[in-house]
């Protein structure tokens, strides 16, 4: 059921704090340059946040390996996929790139209809290109620059652009605007999905950055500014780039 009413307020608000937080990343000194005031505190999350993946999302990753078929995983890791697809649309939009929101649209439609609700991705198949736009990326686009570093609790790495890009991401989600327990259950399972799948996919990669590494925190810092570096590009990934462990998917 649609409650407009009684969310409207909470997404202008959002939308307005999202646009003021700019002028707090609007400075010379960025975390490309090496900026990370908040280094002490940032250990600190860092070492929580390597305990909760050591507790947890180690452990659980092993074990969706382990009991999980095949198949079934591939169809999870297409849904995670097929929900991020309006987040891209509407970003690709923001950012006046067209190719990239009509490749974006004609996956949503393709993978809609023949893939039966994102469950199969004949969109690739097709070769229909696959794109990732966030509202980071787009703040990035529009001239915003990057400011400090920080790490947050369960939420990861990310600059003062991308946290607050976060908050752009909730107001451009569809599921924002929608209320009832059918939509809660559906982004809070489309949220563990992401982060399970992401830390099954990934696990040799990640595992590598916080537990083969002389410093887990520098690594994890310095490839999170790689990654989204070559986000903000539109260039390739590289493959010893490392993924987002706690993709900041909203719902």
């Amino acid at each position: 059921m649609v409650s407009f009413k009684s969310r409207s307020r909470t997404h202008s608000a959002l939308l307005i704090a999202a646009f003021v937080g700019i002028s707090g990343c609007s400075t010379s000194s960025t975390v490309e340059n090496g900026y990370d005031p908040a280094m002490k505190t940032n250990r600190v999350i860092h070492s929580f946040n390597k305990g909760v993946d050591t507790a947890i999302l180690r452990p659980l990753s092993k074990g969706y390996d382990l009991v999980v078929p095949a198949t079934v995983k591939h169809i999870i890791n297409n849904e995670v996929r097929f929900l991020s697809l309006p987040g891209t649309f509407t970003n690709a939009l923001l950012q006046g790139n067209l190719e990239r929101a009509g490749d974006t649209a004609a996956r949503m439609v393709v993978n809609a209809t023949i893939g039966g609700l994102g469950a199969l991705d004949p969109a690739t198949e097709m070769r229909i290109p696959e794109h990732d736009e966030d509202f980071g990326q787009t703040l990035a686009v529009w001239g915003a620059e990057s400011g400090p570093y920080y790490e947050l609790p369960l939420l990861g790495p990310g600059s003062a652009r991308s946290i607050v890009g976060m908050a752009g991401d909730y107001v451009l989600n569809p599921l924002s605007y929608f209320s009832g327990n059918a939509v809660t259950y559906i982004g809070a399972g489309s949220r563990v999905a992401s982060i399970v799948d992401t830390r099954f996919r990934f696990g040799s990669l990640i595992d590598q950055a916080l537990y083969e590494s002389p410093d887990s925190y520098v690594t994890v810092r310095d490839l999170y500014l790689q990654r989204r570096k070559n986000a903000i590009l539109n260039g390739d990934i590289r493959g010893d780039a490392l993924p987002d462990i706690y993709e900041n998917d909203t719902f």
